[in-house]
């Protein structure tokens, strides 16, 4: 089942290199053919746009993104291009997701799959990134993909249970470009997204002087809820009032699970999806530490 949440944007050309670089919170410098990272990509403001995995094949870079973000990304790259000697366009490449054991790798077609997070295996008509420890993403052109499908390991993913592996992953694949968040909100800088070594980029001098400066009041977090289930931009409650926002948000087995940016001072206390203080969220655990928490207070 393809993954119609998700669509890659093909960047080429001799100047493809430069002009990420020259773009993206990451440092394009780590990724290889069997390499890939995470990435983000701001305003001038330094307010993210579109966050996702980037990886290069067939001479061109490929960065996952929403596909309700696809031709906006698209059109907005474009027009920094100037007179760089680069395309930038919507692949109609189709994307599969699989769940497999962590570790576990397998074969396609005689290779040997990526068992590493962010490993990358491709062949001329399909490229297979392991997006974290369970999950594989496979782009291959639509013709071939029922053949790699039936060698391919582990059980299909859709959307919903992509997006719920997301929020479990700590990782805010924003879904709207409404950029309110600085990447240290999202903790895409937690997530391996940004690179506080490399050059210039949009929005790098807001992004970067809040690192040293350290006054950030907003963070990352992740919490269950019951129903009915929470949506991107609906607000949380703290005895205080208004205390955060749902950015990312998908079907549990027991009503729903998000990412929500909150206040660092609201973080230690008991968070609520109404205003009346009704509906008690319970804070689970990322997959790393968000630091400025009240210490003893990370969720188990």
């Amino acid at each position: 089942m393809p993954l119609q949440s998700l669509q890659l944007l093909r960047v080429a050309g001799r100047d493809r290199h430069a002009f990420l670089q020259g773009q993206l919170t990451q440092d394009l410098q780590s990724v290889t053919a069997s390499r890939a990272t995470r990435y983000a990509w701001a305003d001038a403001q330094g307010r993210v746009l579109v966050a996702g995995e980037l990886f290069t094949w067939n001479d061109a870079y490929w960065l996952t993104v929403p596909a309700a973000l696809a031709e906006a990304t698209a059109r907005r790259l474009r027009l920094f291009v100037l007179r760089a000697q680069v395309t930038i366009e919507p692949a109609a490449w189709s994307l599969e997701g699989r769940r497999l054991t962590a570790g576990a790798a397998g074969l396609l077609q005689g290779c040997e799959l990526p068992g590493r997070p962010l490993a990358c295996t491709a062949t001329g008509d399909w490229c297979a990134l392991r997006v974290d420890a369970e999950r594989l993403l496979l782009a291959a052109a639509a013709p071939a993909l029922p053949e790699l499908l039936a060698a391919l390991p582990g059980d299909s993913i859709d959307s919903g249970a992509w997006t719920l592996a997301d929020i479990r992953a700590g990782f805010a694949r924003l879904e709207s470009a409404a950029a309110a968040y600085i990447p240290q909100m999202l903790n895409l800088d937690l997530a391996g997204a940004v690179s506080f070594a490399k050059g210039c980029y949009p929005g790098q001098e807001v992004i970067t002087r809040t690192r040293h400066l350290g006054r950030l009041k907003r963070r990352l977090f992740r919490f269950a809820a019951g129903l009915p289930a929470l949506m991107p931009g609906d607000p949380l409650f703290a005895a205080g009032g208004e205390c955060g926002t749902v950015v990312l948000a998908a079907a549990a087995a027991t009503g729903s699970e998000v990412l929500a940016v909150l206040r660092l001072d609201a973080a230690a206390n008991p968070v609520f999806a109404d205003a009346e203080l009704r509906q008690p969220l319970l804070q689970r655990a990322l997959p790393y530490e968000v630091p400025g928490i009240i210490s003893g207070q990370q969720p188990a």
